[in-house]
Parts: C-alpha cells; sequence; structure tokens
C-alpha cells in the first residue's frame, strides 16, 4: 500500500487507520468505517470534515452522505491549519513510525507495520485533549496494556509437532511489529 487514511473521532480522539493501495479506494475504507461503528455503538456518524482532495469531494462520496444524512464540512483550499487535529495525527504518527523503525533496525518497506503498531500506541496513551485515553472513550473501558511490546522485538513462533520432524526447531525467531485486529494474538515479521 502506498497511503494510509485516518479517521478520528473527534469527542475521544480515538483513531483508526486504513491503507490503501490508491486513494480511490478512499470511499470503501469511509463506508466501512461508519457502518461498522454505528454497528458497534448504536450512534450515527452526524459530520465529517475532510479536506478538498479528490478522494473526499466527489459524486459517489456525496451520494452516500446525502443518503446517510451526514453533513460533509470542507477546509478551504490551502488551509490544512483548518483540519489541525488529523494533520497533527498524521505527523505524530510518521514521527512514532520513524523512531520505530530506526530503533528496531528494520528497512523503511515496514513503514505499514510501523503506522499501525504507532496508532495502537496512541490510541492507548493518556491525550491531553481529552484527560484520559481514547481507547477508554471510544470502547468504555480501560485499556489493558500487560501484552503491550517493543516494536521490532525478538519473538519465538512455537512450530507444531505435525509440521516438524524430530530434530528440528520447535521455534522460529521473528520480530514483533505489531498487534492483530480481528484476534488476541500478535503481529510477527519472519
Amino acid at each position: 500500500n502506498r497511503y494510509f487514511l485516518t479517521l478520528i473521532d473527534d469527542y475521544s480522539r480515538y483513531c483508526q487507520i486504513f491503507f490503501i493501495a490508491s486513494k480511490d479506494l478512499t470511499f470503501d475504507k469511509i463506508r466501512k468505517f461508519i457502518e461498522q461503528s454505528e454497528n458497534q455503538f448504536g450512534k450515527r456518524l452526524k459530520i465529517l470534515r475532510t479536506d478538498r482532495g479528490g478522494e473526499f469531494v466527489n459524486k459517489r462520496m456525496q451520494t452516500y452522505f446525502d443518503n446517510k444524512g451526514i453533513l460533509h464540512q470542507l477546509t478551504a483550499p490551502y488551509t490544512p491549519e483548518q483540519n489541525g487535529v488529523a494533520e497533527r495525527k498524521n505527523r505524530s504518527l510518521m514521527e512514532m513510525a520513524r523512531c520505530m523503525l530506526y530503533d528496531a533496525d528494520m528497512h523503511i518497506k515496514f513503514w505499514a507495520e510501523a503506522v499501525n503498531n504507532a496508532n495502537y500506541i496512541q490510541n492507548r496513551l493518556l491525550s491531553a485533549a481529552v484527560n484520559v485515553t481514547p481507547f477508554e472513550l471510544w470502547f468504555g473501558k480501560s485499556p489493558n496494556l500487560s501484552h503491550v511490546r517493543i516494536f521490532g522485538a525478538a519473538a519465538y513462533v512455537h512450530v507444531n509437532k505435525q509440521k516438524r520432524r524430530k530434530l528440528d526447531d520447535v521455534g522460529v525467531k521473528c520480530n514483533l511489529v505489531g498487534y492483530a485486529d480481528d484476534s488476541k494474538a500478535f503481529r510477527l515479521l519472519n
């Protein structure tokens, strides 16, 4: 993927990230986020604020927003400061990801894993804007941080008996690159 899309809840500052290969996939990711959020929390999105990029300002997107009753606010041209929360989030995610890649001595091609991990951590850190963690406001419970490990740290994956011979290694050395979204597991790089 070449891009990432950050969607930030203004109340909690909880951020979800979607990685996309091209900007024309933005609509599908925004629709997925809106429908999933409405289903999970029973609340409807009222306003979505974006810049005037072509991925946000198009007939397909506007039709969807009109049908859902969502007000689409646009920033003035050439004024990224009007969308300051998103701009600052993107900057802090990239800075954190850059530091994690450097510290782990990992190649830059793993930027998406680093950004995803940075977002995971930032959602679970105290935010000056809301005085609690974004995770806590979004999900209504305190985050459990007992599983958090250093990005790029050595990790070993157990090899099942059925997949090894008598003298083969029982574990494979990998590097931790994050946390799975859809299961209770780590994301590891072999």
